[in-house]
């Protein structure tokens, strides 16, 4: 976490960073926002439809680099309206980061854009060096989406665990940042939730069925946004 808040601290709110990074497209204005949320809600009734007759499979199993792995579709049908409640949730409340943040360069920094575990390795030193790899994703924008990547999505959904680890990534964020409230953090976290659920979507839609991924995503949200 504390490698992290560095990243993030690095490149925050920093113009001559993001000229050279450009504005996400989806970000350019809200027409393309609100774009990019009616695509995230087409993928998740492609998904609904294979779903509900009987397209996905209940278990997908095999091995990634010579490592079994075994994931198991329990997906409780009932909770898909969630899907449909953070789409509704992101067109008021994500819409309005547009003009708040985006344009005008606040609260924002460079993202790593796909920060999971497996992008994150530490050394066998004294010092313990953490290093980030795969930066094909590289970009502007929250630095919740990389915590939501990293934390909702892989190591811990519900908010009782996962608060020590933002906790104390944000503790370390603002020893260098200022003017970034907890309650504004929170709030892009939750955001950063709602979004990245329909990165499993997707990845269920190309036949990467990770439904392990899935259950955190709404777990993540159940706990966060919903408060359940």
């Amino acid at each position: 976490m504390e490698t992290v808040a560095r990243w993030h601290s690095a490149f925050w709110e920093n113009g001559k960073a993001f000229e050279q990074i450009g504005l996400d497209w989806r970000f350019e204005t809200k027409e393309n926002l609100l774009s990019h949320i009616s695509m995230m809600e087409k993928d998740f009734k492609k998904y609904k439809v294979n779903e509900e007759q009987g397209k996905i499979p209940k278990v997908w199993e095999g091995d990634f680099d010579g490592v079994p792995f075994r994931f198991e579709n329990n997906i409780d049908v009932q909770k898909l309206d969630y899907f449909m409640g953070a789409i509704k949730r992101m067109k008021n409340e994500y819409v309005e980061l547009v003009d708040s943040i985006f344009h005008n360069g606040k609260n924002i920094t460079v993202i790593h854009g796909d920060m999971s575990p497996n992008a994150v390795s530490v050394s066998k030193s004294v010092e313990r060096t953490v290093k980030f790899q795969g930066l094909q994703a590289v970009r502007m924008g929250l630095p919740t989406e990389d915590l939501a990547m990293l934390i909702a999505l892989h190591l811990e959904p519900e908010k009782q665990k996962a608060l020590p680890l933002l906790n104390e990534y944000y503790n370390c964020l603002c020893e260098s940042v200022k003017d970034y409230s907890y309650e504004n953090f929170m709030n892009d976290y939750k955001i950063a939730i709602m979004e990245n659920m329909f990165f499993t979507v997707r990845l269920i839609n190309r036949k990467i069925y990770d439904f392990k991924m899935m259950d955190k995503a709404i777990k993540a949200f159940e706990s966060f946004v919903l408060g359940k």
